[in-house]
């Protein structure tokens, strides 16, 4: 990649080199009033909204600095405050298929300039720096997101993570990083922002999560195998149970490839196999949830409202985490009648929903009339795992309810869409049962055992893939396929 020339640098705690912003930008680098209104928009709007309920120094710092001096981050900034603004107005106009340039407007044109400027840099510059693609890539799933283009957002994320193992992995064969790098965005921090993506994609399509480098001198705060009595901080506990998920869906992934496991063939070795690894990662996520207890009971009074939100989302995808690691964490259980033996932990994921929600509309009286966007996942996987996997009526009810009447944008995740696939199994588990008075009364036959997306890359629709058996009598899951628009 090549090296920034003539931008001012600042010394990091660790004596490393990282570029800053000037203190006072001049507004030069913006073509017009509405270039540098947009941009204004994405300072004070769209980043304090897009970091969720966590602070974020990436979002907070990083990106403003990258987008200031590489134009392809600052239109692709411009871009995506334009898309936020119009988003948090309920502006449906902006749901329009890639072929609909017309519509796309202002945003959709700083878009198309962003990515000029990547395929085409600036006079004397080679290619475009490391940090600025993978930057890039983020901002432009964010802009996909917001569209509903999920296919198109989810390239950026698959493209994102691909740069950056192979660099990782480049790295690690040369026994340490480039020296030669001048990065606004360290790729220590971009490790974290796209295993949280990753995280998504995994679990919105299943596919195999990226593989995380080992552990580095300058690792952000928990981002590594270790974890300690008690977290110092939130973000360390956020990080930490980043990377212990991430290591936990590779350990299964390695697993199913190591025994060539298809569906009904598993053995009594494959079981024995199977626990012993499920043991280890259970006990990892309890000593998680230990540390995490700990760092509670020593500062949730000195704790904000945002950060309380914080960690209600972490304690909401931890319980998650150890919801799946106490039934299917290899998929070898596909009798789906095991969940009914965590509806305490379905109970508890809704609350804490709910509790996310609410806290949320106390903060900021305005969230009741719009939207939520945020980059990272937080309450809309979770639900989705109540209402895909809970037969409880009453609870799967809830969670969809939720989903509805909650409107938010999570990264890939969109609660409305989400709740109508949701409604979608719903009704294929239970038409034909009569009333559903509890999670019994759906047996194991006509419960939905796999779900396959895809995605369409031009415009706002998917296919879902469901497997289900036709009756009580077959064998065989067989497919269900629904095509999906938005």
């Amino acid at each position: 990649p090549r090296r920034r020339k003539n931008i001012p640098n600042t010394t990091t705690a660790d004596g490393g080199t990282m570029l800053r912003m000037a203190s006072s930008p001049t507004f030069e680098i913006f073509a017009d009033d509405v270039e540098r209104r947009s941009f204004t928009f994405f300072k004070d709007r769209t980043l304090a909204e897009i970091s969720g309920y966590f602070p974020s120094d990436f979002w907070e710092r990083l990106v403003p600095v990258a987008s200031f001096h590489e134009p392809a981050l600052k239109h692709a900034s411009i871009a995506l405050a334009s898309l936020h603004e119009r988003f948090e107005k309920g502006d449906r106009s902006i749901l329009k298929s890639n072929k609909d340039i017309a519509e796309g407007g202002f945003a959709l044109q700083q878009y198309n300039k962003a990515i000029r400027c990547l395929i085409n840099p600036r006079r004397g510059d080679i290619k475009p720096a490391l940090d600025t693609s993978l930057v890039a890539c983020v901002l432009f799933a964010c802009f996909e997101s917001l569209r509903g283009h999920h296919g198109s957002a989810l390239s950026h994320i698959r493209s994102g993570t691909q740069i950056l193992t192979q660099v990782n992995d480049r790295d690690q064969e040369l026994g340490g990083d480039d020296d030669s790098r001048q990065l606004c965005v360290p790729l220590e921090t971009l490790d974290v922002v796209f295993t949280r993506l990753d995280h998504q994609q995994v679990q919105l399509l299943g596919s195999r999560p990226m593989r995380l480098p080992k552990a580095k001198p300058n690792a952000h705060p928990g981002f590594h195998p270790g974890i300690p009595a008690a977290f110092r901080s939130l973000e360390e506990a956020r990080n930490s149970l980043d990377y212990q998920w991430n290591l936990c869906i590779q350990g299964a992934v390695d697993f199913k490839y190591l025994y060539h496991f298809k569906e009904g063939t598993e053995t009594q070795e494959h079981r024995d196999a199977s626990n012993v690894e499920r043991t280890h990662f259970q006990a990892m996520f309890n000593q998680w949830m230990t540390a995490f207890q700990t760092f509670l009971d020593r500062n949730i009074g000195m704790m904000n409202s945002k950060s309380l939100i914080g960690a209600m989302v972490l304690k909401m995808n931890a319980t998650l985490a150890a919801m799946h690691l106490k039934i299917c964490t290899f998929q070898f259980l596909h009798e789906e009648q095991c969940w009914d033996k965590v509806m305490p932990m379905f109970e508890s994921l809704v609350d804490l929903a709910a509790g996310v929600i609410d806290a949320q509309k106390a903060v900021d009286k305005k969230a009741l009339h719009k939207p939520v966007f945020q980059l990272d996942h937080s309450i809309i996987g979770p639900l989705f795992s109540v209402a895909h996997k809970c037969r409880d009526p009453f609870l799967r009810r809830k969670a969809i309810s939720m989903l509805h009447s909650a409107p938010r944008q999570e990264g890939v995740w969109d609660s409305v869409l989400t709740a109508r696939v949701c409604e979608r199994i719903m009704n294929l588990e239970e038409e034909g049962l009569g009333e559903v008075k509890c999670a019994a009364d759906v047996p194991d036959w006509r419960r939905i055992s796999d779900i396959q997306v895809t995605f369409d890359h031009q415009a706002r629709s998917g296919e879902i893939k469901l497997s289900q058996f036709r009756s009580p009598h077959s064998d065989v899951r067989e497919p269900v396929t629904d095509v999906f628009e938005w």
